[in-house]
């Protein structure tokens, strides 16, 4: 019999703590339907999806990882959001990976939200340079670094899930 007011109470504990979760998890289904992610990866420097966003319109998005800042997302993502835009940063990376074959250190493409260069560090070699409109975040991408985002940007469909 002493027992049994343990026992109630374990159970309505069990129960409140069964029916929080099932709303957590619910809300966190509703949102994930507005804006998922359809396709995502890596190449080691830069991460990148590609996800569906509310009204039906698509996004691919590069992050940069520089550790010589704080962490903003907004300054070190990459938003492609037109599939104009997107056939643009294919293009533009393609050219990048032909003036990094031809050692032309000269390359450079300033687009209004990224900008591509050809970085030669000397001992290094040559290195692909992707960075934020301002030019002060940053990441130095391997020929094959390049080739692994073409690639995957190459699966893409855009606007299409």
């Amino acid at each position: 019999m002493r027992n049994l007011p343990l026992a109630a109470f374990v159970l309505l504990l069990s129960l409140c703590t069964n029916n929080l979760f099932a709303q957590s998890s619910s809300n966190s289904t509703e949102s994930n339907s507005v804006n998922s992610i359809i396709k995502y990866s890596n190449n080691g420097k830069l991460n990148y999806n590609y996800r569906k966003l509310a009204n039906n319109h698509f996004s691919v998005e590069v992050v940069f990882k520089n550790d010589q800042f704080i962490y903003k997302q907004e300054m070190d993502t990459l938003q492609i959001q037109s599939a104009e835009a997107f056939a643009l940063l294919k293009q533009d990376l393609q050219n990048a990976l032909t003036a990094l074959q031809n050692a032309n250190t000269n390359f450079k493409i300033e687009r209004s939200n990224y900008m591509l260069s050809c970085n030669d560090t000397g001992v290094s070699g040559l290195f692909i340079v992707l960075s934020n409109n301002t030019g002060n975040i940053n990441t130095a991408n391997t020929k094959f670094q390049i080739r692994v985002l073409l690639e995957w940007l190459n699966t893409i469909e855009f606007g299409k899930s």
